[in-house]
């Protein structure tokens, strides 16, 4: 297999393997919220595959990237290549914004909801999250839309590669 290849295998695979998972947390983060007592769980785990998974990943994606690039030669400053400078800046939003703000946010939801007593709220106790696990669910949940959107937006680059 040339050398092309194998990068391009392991770049596509990378980002299949590390940003396909994120497309659960709202589905885990739903289910949390339907049954509080597993919050703590749930927390943990999408805490636990961003730290362990993604982050780590994205980082060798943009190793993979940086290795296709070389061996493909793409002069990034030339205007058919604009769409690739494009996924560049974008990845490098999404990867500062995963490590420096969204990756806290989890570690606080793991932190807030580690002493949540299980089952429902005692008689006479609001409905609802604490407010600081319900502002911090809702910062994950906007945090995750924005990324969302920039993944999604890299990949229609990457395979459209768009002239603009």
């Amino acid at each position: 297999m040339p050398v092309f290849q194998l990068f391009l295998f392991l770049h596509v695979m990378g980002a299949i393997a590390v940003f396909g998972p994120t497309f659960a947390f709202p589905i885990i983060a739903s289910q949390a919220q339907k049954a509080p007592q597993h919050g703590h769980f749930a927390a943990v785990v999408s805490e636990f595959i961003e730290r362990r998974l993604v982050l780590p990943g994205a980082v060798v994606q943009g190793i993979t990237g940086v290795a296709l690039i070389l061996i493909t030669g793409r002069d990034l400053t030339a205007s058919v290549n604009r769409w690739l400078l494009s996924a560049i800046v974008l990845y490098l939003i999404a990867i500062g914004f995963a490590a420096m703000v969204q990756a806290k946010n989890a570690e606080k939801m793991v932190h807030l909801t580690a002493n949540m007593p299980p089952g429902p709220p005692p008689a006479g106790a609001p409905a609802g999250p604490p407010p600081e696990i319900a502002a911090t669910g809702r910062s994950l949940e906007r945090g995750g839309q924005f990324l969302t959107v920039l993944i999604v937006l890299i990949v229609i680059l990457m395979v459209t590669k768009p002239a603009f």
